[in-house]
């Protein structure tokens, strides 16, 4: 386990995003939900990719994505400049309803890490 400063921001960046998550979810008024990592692969063969979340979010979570990707949804828009792994707490971002994830060509491999948020009904 590494103790310098990257896994310092690390811990930071997990520790905020799940406070965001659930601060976002108490404005939305959604007291009972579940949470799991959800990955997204895509690479020079398969640069984008679309994905139903209805009824549940995607809190982008990743700590570096290659410059003029682009994620849409139905709810946000969000494209990664040169910047974006200097961003940390502002990098998180939510996507609901039809969700679309693109890469550039000639990117290469790349892992998008969210952080999947589906509410719980209970009667």
């Amino acid at each position: 386990m590494s103790v310098g400063n990257n896994h310092f921001a690390n811990l930071i960046m997990d520790s905020y995003a799940l406070a965001y998550i659930a601060s976002r979810m108490k404005q939305m008024d959604i007291k009972n939900y579940s949470i799991e990592p959800y990955l997204v692969l895509l690479n020079n063969d398969k640069t984008q990719v679309d994905i139903m979340a209805i009824n549940e979010f995607l809190f982008l979570v990743s700590k570096e994505l290659p410059y003029g990707s682009e994620i849409t949804s139905d709810s946000n828009y969000f494209q990664i400049w040169d910047y974006y792994s200097y961003m940390l707490v502002g990098g998180v971002q939510d996507f609901t309803g039809n969700v679309h994830i693109q890469i550039p060509p000639g990117s290469g491999q790349q892992l998008f890490e969210f952080i999947r948020v589906i509410p719980i009904i209970i009667d």
